[in-house]
């Protein structure tokens, strides 16, 4: 009996120690938390970057917060997202501030250094020998060409989508609008979403019809068309950074490396979004395309330890 209760006492003594290691492993196990903004890029570069720090680095696991920008962005600041993949943040410049003037935002570099904003029209408009207005290279040439972008409720003026509703852009494109005077001669309209205001210019360009209007890259829709802005409407570039909370820097320290070393082009992201939209593949499918299809980018990121184990769990999938 006494052999026995001092059996059960090392057995009670061996599991209860298990179990506090567990719970003390999985403790050391860091969620980073992602914001999840509501377009596919971003969401293609939270999975990039989780398939790296879950597989090439230890102790990472990665979470995902869908929301809006400015949620997003406030909620980095307020320490309930940790990184935040693309902010496009020169659209919000006033809340980017106060974060990092705070303190409680880090920014860690470009994502992408060359993100145009602008108007554009389809290229087949003014390029080739039947291209109707051969001469319309920038906003001054528009007026001319009103009868070609008929307002479908009034027709004595041409339209331009100036944007989506809400989007601080707006004002630029009223600002473009007046400076051109081209309220004699269009009508600016805004669309009620992203998506109603890509379906216009995707059912215009299936029809070889005229289309001019407010579009940005990098996009699926601009990988996949063949469009041109016009000269005029280059506003400066989107600022694209990688933006994370101060906390990352002492709880994921080799997470903030890799991060700051993070950076892609505008022409990589239409490619893998048009791949998305073309092959119909989720951000977590074109996440791994990426991986398996752009590895002299991604390995310039990391060291190559970890380029090893990234490539070792990509040929098991």
């Amino acid at each position: 009996m006494k052999k026995l209760s001092i059996i059960a006492l090392v057995l009670l003594v061996f599991i209860t120690g298990g179990l506090f290691a567990g719970g003390e492993a999985e403790s050391e196990v860091t969620t980073i938390v992602f914001g999840d903004v509501s377009w596919d890029s971003v969401q293609v570069h939270n999975r990039i970057m989780a398939f790296i720090i879950e597989n090439g680095l230890t102790g990472y696991k990665a979470d995902f917060i869908p929301g809006d920008t400015l949620p997003i962005l406030n909620g980095l600041q307020q320490g309930d997202v940790d990184v935040d993949m693309e902010s496009w943040h020169s659209n919000f410049p006033e809340v980017y501030a106060k974060g990092i003037a705070s303190g409680d935002i880090v920014d860690l570099g470009m994502n992408m250094p060359d993100s145009p904003q602008g108007w554009y029209i389809p290229r087949y408009l003014v390029e080739g020998p039947d291209a109707p207005a051969p001469d319309l290279k920038g906003l001054e040439d528009l007026p001319k060409y009103a009868y070609l972008f008929p307002d479908p409720e009034d027709r004595d003026k041409g339209i331009i989508l100036g944007g989506v509703a809400g989007w601080s852009q707006m004002a630029y494109s009223e600002e473009l609008f007046e400076k051109y005077n081209l309220g004699e001669t269009f009508n600016l309209a805004i669309t009620g979403s992203n998506t109603a205001l890509a379906g216009t210019m995707v059912g215009a360009y299936k029809k070889g019809d005229p289309w001019v209007g407010y579009y940005w890259e990098p996009t699926a829709i601009l990988g996949r068309l063949d469009m041109v802005r016009l000269e005029g409407s280059e506003w400066d570039p989107a600022l694209v950074h990688v933006l994370v909370n101060k906390s990352m820097l002492e709880k994921a320290p080799d997470v903030v490396e890799i991060l700051t070393a993070y950076t892609t082009t505008v022409a990589e992201n239409n490619e893998f979004l048009a791949k998305m939209d073309n092959d119909n593949l989720s951000t977590q499918e074109v996440a791994i395309w990426f991986l398996k299809n752009k590895e002299t980018t991604w390995t310039k990121w990391v060291s190559s330890d970890v380029a090893s184990k990234v490539k070792s769990a990509l040929a098991a999938l």
